[in-house]
């Protein structure tokens, strides 16, 4: 199946939704899509693969043994490691749409657990590895649509977190991508990317499995971050880049939804420790 063959079949299932794909056709569907998942017409990537899938897996008509499939394969070295080290380039869109079908498969497994640890772990090592080896971070491309590599990795990072077979070093670790990401030099962030990534911070926090002293640490290596690069505007680009993200996750402590998943001593622990860090990230 070609690329605009696909996409005429992709667009034919969007336009009947009661009508879903025959077991026999899911298939030649799926290679197709895995094999296109990076196209750069974003009304394919992101408007009609993206959505099925979305839809497939969620309303449960991907049996286990597939979405298994799916799992490990968005992370091998036709996916995730598709290009990577490139500073711009067409195959992050494979990459960060690849990112995006995990959060899919890992709500699934956390509702019904089917997955087994090794993979987990397998899948969580290919990410962990994966984050600090893109260079390609741009948010929305004109004409292309969206790339978003720290936002599509954020969302994995916080369903990982949220898996009860991750422990205490690898909640730590989310913890270290998160920050590493965002210390960025090279620009300030500007499509949303410091608050998906408050999102996999909080649901670390939300474990309550790291020690306060190991999170106070963490909170004042943000403060302490821009500090690392001799160059003004970089150390200004990276200081604004983990203020927003410290703001975001400092307010989101307190929201409404969140409230039951912190203890109230963990939430004044953290208000006290990021507003420290944001005085510093907040010279003025």
């Amino acid at each position: 199946m070609n690329e605009s063959t696909l996409k005429n079949r992709l667009q034919q299932l969007a336009d009947d939704e009661s009508t879903p794909p025959a077991a026999a056709e899911l298939p030649d569907l799926l290679d197709a899509m895995m094999r296109f998942i990076g196209s750069v017409d974003h009304e394919l990537r992101d408007g009609l693969i993206y959505p099925a899938l979305a839809t497939w897996i969620e309303s449960g008509l991907l049996a286990e043994d597939t979405m298994r499939r799916l799992f490990l394969q968005a992370v091998d070295d036709e996916h995730l490691y598709r290009g990577l080290g490139e500073a711009e380039g067409d195959w992050v869109y494979t990459r960060t749409f690849s990112l995006l079908l995990l959060p899919l498969i890992l709500g699934r497994h956390r509702e019904n657990p089917f997955l087994t640890t090794a993979e987990l772990h397998q899948v969580k090592a290919r990410v962990f590895a994966y984050l600090p080896q893109e260079k390609d971070l741009r948010g929305y491309v004109p004409g292309n649509g969206w790339a978003h590599a720290a936002a599509h990795a954020a969302d994995v990072l916080d369903d990982l977190a949220l898996c009860a077979e991750l422990g205490h070093e690898d909640l730590l670790t989310i913890l270290r991508l998160a920050a590493a990401t965002l210390a960025e030099p090279r620009f300030v962030y500007t499509h949303d990317e410091p608050e998906r990534m408050s999102i996999a911070a909080f649901a670390v926090l939300s474990r309550q499995m790291l020690s306060q002293a190991e999170v106070k640490e963490w909170v004042d290596g943000l403060a302490a971050a821009s500090n690392q690069y001799e160059v003004m505007l970089d150390r200004f680009y990276c200081r604004l880049n983990l203020k927003a993200f410290s703001t975001s996750l400092y307010f989101r402590i307190d929201k409404p939804a969140n409230l039951d998943r912190l203890t109230p001593e963990w939430r004044d622990f953290m208000r006290t420790s990021l507003l420290t860090a944001l005085s510093v990230l907040s010279p003025y």
